[in-house]
């Protein structure tokens, strides 16, 4: 047995658009690749919506 691939996957919520933009680029500068998505549901029984960021690492194992 090998293990190919392994990643982490971490979503954040933001108080404000700029906020998200801010720490985009900050866990860009450190690795880390944002799906580009903005905004996400908070709650399906009201509709609102939160600024959000989703990131993922890669570590491969392929040697």
């Amino acid at each position: 047995m090998k293990k190919v691939l392994e990643y982490i996957h971490v979503t954040y919520h933001y108080e404000s658009r700029e906020e998200r933009e801010d720490h985009v680029l900050q866990m860009e500068s450190e690795g880390w690749e944002c799906n580009g998505q903005i905004k996400e549901t908070a709650s399906l029984h009201t509709g609102e919506y939160v600024y959000c960021g989703k990131f993922v690492k890669y570590n491969p194992f392929i040697r």
